[in-house]
C-alpha cells in the first residue's frame, strides 16, 4: 500500500506528509483558532491576536507552505498551493493593517480569524484525503477462521492430533464431517461431499471418493474420509488468498484528489482575477498608489480559497454516500464510481452475482397427475432432516406450498448420490437418476430437464417422478448486461463452476465471453494481464474466492451476503437482490460529477463576489461578522446544492 501512496505523492507534494502529521497540526490549529475567536469577540490586543495567528501560520499551516513550494517549483497547481496562498494572503493583509502606519485599501481591519479557520478546515480535509490513501481496509482479524488449525494424523493404528503446519506429504489424515480440510490431498479411503465454494464459488457440494483431489480449506460435509497429504497448507490456494490480503500486495493506486484537480482551474483564475482588480485600481488611481491598493490584491487572494471551496468535494461525496445508502448501496470508495464509468472491461462472477447463489425448485414432473401429491409428500418427508442445497430447496418449496410431511423413522445420506428414508413401512429413495437405476428402479426423466440439477423420487421401488432445480438469475441481470453493452464495455463471465453451468447462465444474460473452472489465483492473473495491457477493469463478485480478483481490479463490487470478512475490502457493496443497482451507480456517478463541478464553481463565485463586495460594495469599516457571514453563506449554497444527491433518479 505504501508504494501506491508514494506513486500518487509524486504528483502533489501534500501527500508526502502522513495523516498523523496533519492530525496534530489540526488539533493545534483548532486550539489557536479558539483563542483567536475569543480574543476577537472580546476585542483583546491585536498584537496578541497576531502572535496567535503567527503560530498557526508557522507551526500548523507549514505543511501547506512546504508542499506549495515544491508544487510551485515543479510547475503544478494544487490545493496545497491554493490553501497556502489564501492563508499567506490573509497573513500579509492583516500584518499591513496591524503594524503599518500607512493606510491600506480594504474595509476590513484584519483577516486573522478567517485565515485561521481556513487553515483548520484545509488541514481537516487533507487529513481525510491522506487517511483514505493510507488505509488498506484489510481487516485480518477473522482470516484465521478459514484456516484449519489442527489435523488428525494416522500412524499405524494410532490417530492423534497435530498442528496443521506439521503435516508432511505422504501423511494420512482423518477428516470428520463439519471439519475443514487442512491440506491439499487425495482421498485415500471413504466417500463424502465436500463444500468447495471457498475455492470455486460453486454452491453445490462435490462428491468425493477414493482418488478424488481435495483442496485445503474446503469443508467436509457428509462423512469421514481419509486423505493422503500431497500439498501443505502454506502452499495451498486458500493460503495464497490470505497471504495476498495480509501483505496488502493487491491494493491499487488511489485516484487523483478532486481538490487538486479543481485547483488547477480555479487557482490560475483567482490569481488572474485578483491581479486584474489590483492593476485596474492602480491604473485608474495612479501607480503612485501601488502600496495602498496592494491591500485589494491580498484581500482578494485571501477570499478565493473559501470554506465552500474546501468542502465542495467532501459535501458532494457525503450526500452521495447517503443517497446511495437509501438505495441499499454502500459506497466505501466513491472514486470507484468514476472507475466503473471509465472501465472498458467488466468481469462478472456467476454464482451469487448474476444468480442468487441458492437452488430453487423450478419444475415438478410426476409420472402422472395421480402421483403428484404422493411424490411431493415423499420427497419433502425424505429431505426434511437433510442438510444441503438440494434439501434446502425442497424444504423451502414444501413450506411455500404447505406440503404435508410424514415422520421419518430413519434415514441415510449417501454423499453425492442421495438419501434413503424410512417413513413407517415405506422406503423412500431420492437422488441422482443414475443411482436409482443402479438400484434397479426404472426412471423416466423428461428430456427437457437438460443440464439442470434434478432429484428423482421413488417409493417402495416405484418411480414417482422428479424435480428440477436451478440457481435463478437475479432480477435485472439481462437488463444490466444490455445496459453495459450499450456503454461499449467488454463483458466476461468468469467462474470456478463447470463449463455447462457457466455457458448456460452466459447464454441467458447475453454474455459471449466466458471462462470456467477458474481458480482464484487464475482469476487474479487474468485481471492483472488485462490491466497490464492498458485496460480499465471492474470486477463484480460475491465470494471469498473472488477476493484477489476484486482487489486487483480498478474497481470492485460485491453483493452483500453476510460474510463481513471480505466486505471490508471492496469499493462498493450492494445490499439488495437485483442487478438494477448497476444502473443506479451510473446515475449516481453522473449526478455526483455534475454537482461537484457546480459546487466548485459556486464556491469560486461566492468567494469572488464576497471579495468584490468588501472592496467596492461598502463605505467605511465593515462589521466583524460580515466576512464570516459571507463565507457561511457560500458554504450554505454548496450544502444545498449537494443535498440534491439525496434524491437519485
Amino acid at each position: 500500500m505504501s508504494s501506491n501512496v508514494n506513486t500518487f505523492a509524486a504528483r502533489t507534494a501534500a501527500f508526502e506528509f502522513s495523516a498523523r502529521a496533519y492530525t496534530y497540526r489540526l488539533v493545534l490549529a483548532f486550539v489557536f483558532t479558539c483563542f483567536i475567536l475569543f480574543s476577537v469577540v472580546f476585542e483583546h490586543s491585536r498584537t496578541g491576536i497576531f502572535i496567535l495567528y503567527l503560530s498557526v501560520y508557522l507551526f500548523c499551516a507549514d505543511v501547506f507552505h512546504r508542499a506549495a513550494l515544491k508544487d510551485f517549483v515543479a510547475g503544478r497547481f494544487s490545493f496545497a498551493l491554493m490553501a497556502s496562498l489564501g492563508i499567506t494572503s490573509a497573513f500579509i493583509y492583516s500584518l499591513l493593517k496591524t503594524f503599518v502606519s500607512a493606510p491600506v485599501f480594504g474595509a476590513v481591519s484584519d483577516l486573522y480569524l478567517e485565515g485561521a479557520i481556513l487553515a483548520v478546515l484545509s488541514l481537516w480535509v487533507m487529513r481525510r484525503e491522506i487517511q483514505q490513501r493510507e488505509q488498506t481496509r484489510v481487516f485480518i482479524k477473522k482470516l484465521d477462521d478459514f484456516l484449519p488449525k489442527a489435523a488428525r494424523i494416522c500412524r499405524g493404528r494410532r490417530t492423534f492430533k497435530v498442528f496443521a503446519e506439521e503435516l508432511k506429504p505422504g501423511d494420512i489424515i482423518l477428516v470428520k464431517p463439519g471439519e475443514r480440510i487442512p491440506c491439499d490431498g487425495v482421498v485415500a479411503k471413504g466417500a463424502s461431499a465436500v463444500d468447495e465454494s471457498i475455492i470455486t464459488g460453486n454452491m453445490l457440494p462435490t462428491a468425493k471418493k477414493k482418488g478424488s483431489v481435495i483442496f485445503a480449506g474446503t469443508l467436509n460435509k457428509a462423512d469421514e474420509i481419509y486423505v493422503e497429504v500431497t500439498g501443505l497448507l502454506a502452499s495451498s490456494s486458500v493460503m495464497g488468498i490470505i497471504n495476498a490480503i495480509k501483505t496488502s500486495e493487491i491494493r491499487r493506486v488511489p485516484g487523483a484528489c478532486l481538490l487538486d484537480r479543481a485547483a488547477r482551474v480555479y487557482l490560475p483564475l483567482g490569481i488572474i482575477s485578483a491581479g486584474g482588480v489590483f492593476f485596474w485600481l492602480t491604473y485608474a488611481n495612479g501607480f503612485n498608489q501601488f502600496f495602498y491598493y496592494s491591500g485589494a490584491l491580498w484581500l482578494f487572494l485571501a477570499l478565493i480559497c473559501t470554506p465552500a471551496f474546501v468542502f465542495a468535494a467532501w459535501m458532494g461525496h457525503s450526500f452521495a454516500y447517503a443517497g446511495a445508502a437509501a438505495h441499499k448501496i454502500i459506497l466505501q470508495d466513491v472514486d470507484a464510481l468514476n472507475q466503473l464509468a471509465a472501465a472498458d472491461t467488466v468481469f462478472f462472477d456467476k454464482t451469487g452475482t448474476l444468480t442468487h447463489g441458492e437452488l430453487r425448485v423450478e419444475g415438478v414432473f410426476a409420472q402422472n397427475a395421480a402421483l403428484l401429491k404422493q411424490m411431493l409428500e415423499s420427497v419433502a418427508s425424505a429431505e426434511q432432516m437433510v442438510d444441503g442445497p438440494f434439501a434446502k430447496a425442497v424444504n423451502l418449496y414444501a413450506k411455500e406450498h404447505q406440503i404435508k410431511v410424514r415422520k421419518v423413522v430413519s434415514f441415510d445420506v449417501l454423499p453425492g448420490l442421495g438419501v434413503v428414508a424410512n417413513c413407517g413401512r415405506d422406503k423412500i429413495v431420492c437422488g441422482r437418476e443414475t443411482w436409482l437405476r443402479e438400484m434397479g428402479i426404472e426412471t423416466q426423466v423428461e428430456m427437457f430437464s437438460g443440464d439442470k440439477p434434478l432429484i428423482c423420487v421413488a417409493k417402495n421401488g416405484k418411480f414417482l417422478g422428479h424435480l428440477t432445480l436451478s440457481d435463478t438469475l437475479r432480477p435485472g441481470a439481462a437488463e444490466a448486461v444490455q445496459f453495459l453493452q450499450q456503454k461499449e464495455k467488454d463483458l466476461v463471465l468468469i467462474s470456478g463452476d463447470n463449463e455447462l453451468s457457466v455457458s448456460s447462465i452466459a447464454k441467458q444474460v447475453g454474455i459471449e465471453k466466458l471462462s470456467y473452472n477458474v481458480l482464484p489465483k487464475t482469476k487474479a492473473e487474468i485481471i492483472n494481464n488485462m490491466r497490464s495491457a492498458g485496460h480499465k477493469v471492474v470486477m463484480v463478485g460475491d465470494g471469498f474466492n473472488d477476493i484477489i480478483a476484486l482487489l486487483r481490479s480498478d474497481a470492485s463490487l460485491v453483493f452483500f451476503s453476510g460474510r463481513n470478512l471480505y466486505n471490508n475490502w471492496v469499493d462498493i457493496i450492494i445490499k439488495r437482490n437485483d442487478l438494477y443497482a448497476l444502473l443506479d451507480l451510473f446515475t449516481i456517478n453522473k449526478k455526483l460529477r455534475r454537482i461537484i463541478r457546480w459546487n466548485f464553481l459556486l464556491a469560486f463565485v461566492a468567494g469572488a463576489a464576497l471579495a468584490l463586495f468588501v472592496l467596492f460594495g461598502t463605505q467605511g469599516r465593515l462589521p466583524g461578522y460580515m466576512i464570516p457571514g459571507g463565507l457561511l453563506l457560500g458554504l450554505g449554497i454548496v450544502f444545498l446544492n449537494s443535498a440534491r444527491l439525496l434524491r437519485i433518479k
